[in-house]
């Protein structure tokens, strides 16, 4: 039957999940299991702990599956989740009957999923609520047999499922259902969620049709305790079922033991952290269970500084840790307060831990007077810092370590100094500047050692190799001429006369640091000269006939030449600049074919003696 037209129908139908939940020997129900209180166990027909399973009033289980309708239930309100364990193997038909406190069966549904293997329950619903299990969302539509008839040797009388892990589905207006489990295995678990479609309050019971598997009903004694607790306070352990003539056994850490149904510990302390056993013994059943107790420590609460003073009605912040929230005497509920105490004051913090442990603290606040010291704003790294006054005795710590009321910083990266005067009255003053790292000047021309001049003119590049600077001054030491000076980060020159110069670079930065570096460079006219190694006067056709040099860049001043034959005399002398000898001797003859020595002396431009020795040969 279509489920839509069901509802129409009927008019009174929507789906609980089959999971429990149990409290004080009832239930309180969540939207999903895995809320407070959200699912509980339950076993069928002995109940031996007198456990009362109530049905869910409000809410909706679609916030826990992510969407409103799963497997054969098409809506889920007013949703209760419960568990069982099997305890004995085989298949296991449950019938369940929701019914008001008036005896009126009100409209009961149901789905089943497992089996689910884990070691215990704690473990069982852990994965559950990570999402270790899956919850299939397989359908084979609503499955209520006729007096809940199934032939376990026959799966067509089964309804198409189990489906995937869905063990079970029914939907229906009825207050009964039929949910069948077959092939049941020892220690597994399944999950049922029921839902109540009037909302109205109701219990649910469970009693076992037909089957030769059993559930564990000993997952129904539930224990528990006051914590976890804080050094100090009172352990208060609980078991939430009493039953006359029930026995009852606690033991614990440091051989603690009790006969008490809820057993109380004064004064706990941390070497009482651990596992606590339990055993409840009712009718011939015995049920074994055990929880975990954690008594936490108070917090170590500090207060920073710790020896705290103020001068001249200044301010000072006080920061208390160690804990997750503060109270202090002021009525401040944050880490840090800032106080201006009039006269010598005692300051108290209340601390609270995360686990809501508690400790307290104290500081006391001296007041007094101090002088005032001055300090620079901002220096450059390698200048001297100098507190002022300087008085012998008090105290001066800076924040590298240095105790002196004069340091010198270098720094590579802009840095702040903090000094700490503390005077003989424990007053303490704090001050600080700015140190800024010093730029690193230095350059290149692009001519290493010296440039000649072509055309009257020798222009050189200054390439920039400087660090950290962000200004450049440069002078070119062409005193007095246009242009000697340059903004550039790597200028051009223009030199018209030969000599020596040097050339200045200063780097700065925006803080006014700077570094100079020099370096010279030599401009030079140019200077080339040739000397041939033979000629022919006996030719006389114009054509090198006349022994002469060649050359540029020779002073017009000072020059000579001067032509010896083999014998060391002297044949011929000229002062005529690049002026040549015809090969005559001086009583007009022309000389002998031989090889002929030559001394030729002369000033460059650049004003510098060039002497040249060789020989020249005479020849047709």
């Amino acid at each position: 039957m279509n489920k839509k037209v069901y509802i129409s129908m009927k008019n009174c139908h929507k789906i609980l999940l089959f999971t429990f939940l149990f409290l004080g020997g009832g239930f309180l129900f969540s939207q999903s299991p895995c809320d407070p209180n959200g699912i509980h166990p339950f076993c069928t027909d002995e109940n031996p702990y007198g456990i009362t399973y109530n049905s869910g009033t409000t809410g909706d289980a679609s916030g826990f599956f992510g969407t409103s309708s799963r497997s054969c239930l098409y809506s889920m309100p007013a949703p209760a989740y419960y568990y069982m364990r099997i305890s004995s193997p085989g298949d296991i038909l449950i019938f369940i009957r929701q019914v008001s406190s008036g005896g009126i069966e009100r409209d009961v549904d149901f789905a089943c999923w497992g089996p689910f293997q884990a070691p215990n329950q704690a473990t069982f619903v852990q994965k559950l609520c990570s999402g270790q299990y899956s919850l299939d969302d397989n359908s084979s539509g609503s499955h209520r047999p006729t007096d809940g008839y199934h032939d376990p040797n026959n799966p067509s009388t089964w309804g198409g499922y189990p489906n995937g892990n869905v063990v079970d589905c029914s939907y229906s207006a009825s207050g009964t259902e039929w949910c069948y489990i077959p092939n049941a295995q020892v220690g597994e678990f399944y999950l049922l969620l029921l839902t109540n479609y009037s909302r109205q309050p109701a219990t649910i019971t469970f009693t076992q049709q037909s089957g030769s598997a059993a559930t564990d009903c000993s997952l129904l004694a539930v224990i528990s305790y006051n914590g976890p607790l804080c050094e100090g306070e009172t352990i208060m352990f609980s078991c939430d079922n009493y039953q006359p003539g029930a026995t009852y056994s606690w033991s614990g850490p440091n051989n603690w033991t009790s006969n008490l149904q809820n057993p109380v510990i004064q004064n706990a302390t941390v070497n009482m952290s651990g596992t606590y056993h339990f055993q409840m013994v009712y009718q011939g059943e015995t049920v074994n269970e055990s929880i975990e107790v954690v008594i936490n420590p108070p917090p170590t609460i500090s207060i920073s500084p710790a020896s705290p003073s103020v001068c001249n009605n200044d301010t000072i912040t006080l920061t208390a840790s160690g804990a997750q929230t503060y109270l202090w005497s002021t009525s401040e509920t944050t880490s840090s307060i800032t106080v201006a105490p009039e006269g010598t004051t005692t300051y108290r913090v209340l601390g609270t831990s995360a686990e809501g442990c508690t400790a307290t603290a104290s500081v006391t606040v001296k007041v007094g007077t101090t002088n005032t010291y001055v300090l620079p704003d901002e220096v450059c790294s390698g200048t001297r810092i100098t507190v002022s006054p300087y008085i012998p005795s008090v105290s001066y710590v800076w924040d590298t370590g240095e105790s002196s009321h004069s340091i010198v910083p270098t720094v590579t990266t802009p840095t702040q100094y903090v000094v700490t005067i503390t005077d003989t009255n424990g007053c303490v003053v704090k001050d600080s500047l700015m140190v800024y790292p010093m730029p690193v000047a230095d350059f290149i021309p692009d001519a290493y050692y010296y440039k000649e001049m072509e055309n009257g003119e020798a222009l050189i590049q200054f390439i920039d190799l400087s660090q950290g600077a962000l200004h450049w001054h440069w002078t070119f030491g062409d005193e007095g001429a246009p242009g000697n000076v340059s903004y550039e980060q790597s200028p051009f020159y223009i030199y018209t006369y030969p000599g020596f110069y040097k050339i200045t670079q200063i780097v700065s930065t925006d803080h006014n640091c700077a570094d100079t570096t020099f370096k010279r460079v030599e401009i030079k006219n140019p200077f080339e000269f040739y000397i041939p190694s033979a000629f022919t006067p006996y030719r006389e056709n114009g054509l090198n006939d006349v022994f002469a040099p060649k050359g540029m860049g020779i002073s017009e001043t000072d020059y000579l030449m001067v032509i010896y034959n083999k014998l060391g005399q002297e044949i011929f002398r000229t002062t005529e600049v690049l002026g040549g000898w015809n090969g005559k001797l001086k009583n007009g003859d022309v000389a002998p074919l031989d090889v002929y020595v030559y001394c030729i002396r002369l000033l460059n431009m650049n004003n510098e003696e060039k002497v040249f020795y060789g020989t020249v040969t005479l020849i047709r």
